[in-house]
């Protein structure tokens, strides 16, 4: 073999060296190549699923937590409440104003989501419902439709439970007197699973893949099912969602499957996610195939061929790999070239189009907290309280049958510049000098009410009278001041009003009293009240004025420092302060100035 290789000439001793050093480069070339370019691809497909995960826990977190407040707001309402508590806790039939006001709460919910199509509401200890559908409302016996809750086990959660009852989602709740610490009632929504069965069509890539969707319990929720394995419904669940738990990983591949788990809001509900491995597979069986024929090719051909193919077949790739490993979702906007008809541009078009999916995803998030934060301002403002309102008509009456007709104007007059101002809600901001006269009236209804015992002084200066707050933000302090203050305090009541503007530029108004004060330990719960966030402020029973006043001025401005602190000594007084920004009054940007 060496004499052979000694007599052939030196063109072939090239060729020969030149095709062996060709095979060798070329050869481990596109074996690393393909090897760096295969557990890369295998890589991002799994890493997209675990991001479609992701998102899907945050999406139906954002529902668990809709439908809680949902819930809540049975709660919030002190009258709904009331209603709910003396019919449940007493075992007395509703009447006619009783039952009229819960379906119409009800009703409200209903209206508010086309998803819902029925609410039901069991007394727990007369085992009666109220229902409340679309097209009517009745009380009926609840017979076996609570023995879904008598049967679930006692140590469970009862804040939302999801069940499943043919073509509806049941979702439950449970209602607790909190001064015995028991059950009185429970609250279910029916609703349509449609909008989740989009929300799980959406997250899948494949037709192949499958998600299903568990309660606490275990239960199916809802699943949309690979259209390819019929096998995936014969698996025990159960068994992969213990393996999960039992570990820290929240993927693994079993039985052929990668499986993907998440947990929604501390496991009322828990996702699966499987993705056959032969997708996997497939989507690199073609490109592990073209890797082959090209480096066979380019072998074959010549040094040139092999370095030329190589560089169109590994260039792309990398390309991709990179732009994998670099893109920000928030901030993609360049799409890669997708003109390839092969797998490259498949991955490509696939890449493209699931950033621009979850860009549009973020996009619809963000769109729904911006909508819910301005819900809940609204929401926030537009309480009134009907005590004042009855008190009101009360005085009205009183002064009637006094036949003093001076006064019943004045009071008519009071009250209808009252109504003007607080019903209207074109505006959410307005001139401090409106909030005040606003309360001149107030305070012109309750001086009747309590025979001229109330002192309203103003310290306010002039040019402070034309920079603008929330409106209503100082009404329901003035009226915390009378009911928990004033009102078993002896001798003249004052009250009185300061303005002034920190040193950093802020708006501080303070509201003092001589009354009772507060004792330390309410003073601790209310702070502890205003300590929370935004979003608890309607779930607070009690002193709901300053929890409302606080969350309105925190959901408009984001600052810490803004908001409401409360100081009291008992037997002293209590002095309450708003801090917000300082902002002149701009008639584009808040509107006409009313007539107060």
């Amino acid at each position: 073999m060496k004499g052979r290789y000694r007599n052939l000439s030196i063109r072939k001793k090239i060729l020969l060296a030149i095709l062996a050093f060709s095979l060798l480069l070329v050869g481990s070339t596109t074996a690393i190549t393909v090897q760096i370019s295969r557990n890369t691809l295998k890589n991002q497909l799994i890493y997209n699923r675990k991001m479609s995960t992701g998102w899907l826990q945050d999406r139906l977190g954002l529902e668990t937590k809709d439908y809680v407040n949902q819930f809540y707001s049975f709660e919030v309402n002190k009258e709904t409440k009331s209603i709910i508590m003396d019919w449940c806790k007493t075992g007395k039939n509703l009447d006619y104003t009783s039952k009229l006001q819960l379906i119409s709460a009800m009703n409200t919910v209903i209206s508010m989501d086309s998803n819902i199509n029925s609410i039901e509401l069991y007394n727990l200890k007369t085992k009666q419902v109220l229902v409340a559908k679309r097209s009517k409302a009745d009380m009926e016996e609840a017979e076996e439709k609570l023995k879904f809750w008598e049967e679930r086990d006692k140590s469970l959660q009862t804040n939302i439970v999801f069940k499943r009852d043919g073509k509806e989602i049941v979702i439950a709740h449970q209602v607790y007197d909190f001064y015995e610490n028991v059950p009185v009632a429970l609250i279910t929504m029916k609703i349509r699973p449609y909008e989740i069965q989009d929300i799980l069509e959406n997250i899948k890539t494949t037709e192949d893949e499958s998600v299903m969707l568990f309660n606490d319990e275990g239960e199916l929720i809802e699943a949309d099912y690979s259209k390819s394995d019929s096998k995936i419904k014969t698996f025990d669940f159960a068994d992969i969602m213990k393996r999960f738990r039992a570990g820290k990983e929240q993927e693994f591949y079993y039985k052929d499957n990668f499986w993907f788990y998440r947990s929604v809001n501390r496991g009322k509900l828990v996702i699966l996610f499987a993705v056959p491995g032969f997708v996997i597979t497939n989507a690199m069986r073609q490109m592990l195939m073209a890797g082959l024929i090209i480096a066979g090719i380019a072998v074959i051909i010549s040094i040139a061929g092999s370095v030329l193919y190589s560089g169109i077949f590994s260039k792309p790739i990398i390309a991709l790999a990179e732009k994998m490993q670099t893109a920000m979702i928030n901030s993609y906007s360049e799409e890669m070239p997708a003109d390839r008809k092969d797998e490259i541009g498949v991955l490509q078009n696939s890449f493209n189009l699931m950033m621009e999916r979850n860009q549009r995803l973020i996009k619809q998030e963000y769109q729904s907290k911006i909508e819910k934060r301005e819900a809940q301002v609204r929401a926030l403002q537009a309480q009134i309280n009907p005590h004042f309102m009855h008190n009101t008509l009360q005085t009205i009456g009183g002064i009637a049958l006094e036949k003093n007709v001076t006064k019943i104007y004045d009071m008519t007059t009071s009250l209808s510049d009252i109504m003007r101002y607080s019903l209207n809600f074109t505006r959410e901001m307005v001139c401090l000098r409106e909030e005040i006269r606003y309360l001149q009236e107030y305070l012109n209804i309750q001086n009747e009410r309590f025979d001229n015992r109330i002192e309203f002084e103003v310290q306010v200066k002039k040019e402070l009278l034309e920079y603008v707050v929330p409106k209503l933000i100082l009404q329901p302090i003035l009226e915390n001041s009378l009911e928990h203050g004033l009102i078993n305090k002896a001798g003249a009541w004052r009250i009185q009003l300061k303005a002034t503007l920190t040193k950093e530029n802020d708006l501080l108004l303070q509201i003092s009293d001589n009354g009772i004060g507060l004792s330390k330990e309410r003073l601790g719960q209310i702070k502890d009240i205003l300590g929370k966030d935004a979003g608890n402020a309607l779930k607070t029973s009690s002193h709901i004025g300053l929890g409302n006043v606080h969350s309105r001025i925190r959901l408009r401005y984001a600052e810490a420092k803004y908001g409401v602190t409360i100081e009291s000594r008992p037997g002293e007084g209590t002095s309450v302060c708003v801090l917000t920004k300082a902002i002149k009054e701009n008639k584009n940007d808040i509107g006409e100035s009313s007539d107060y």
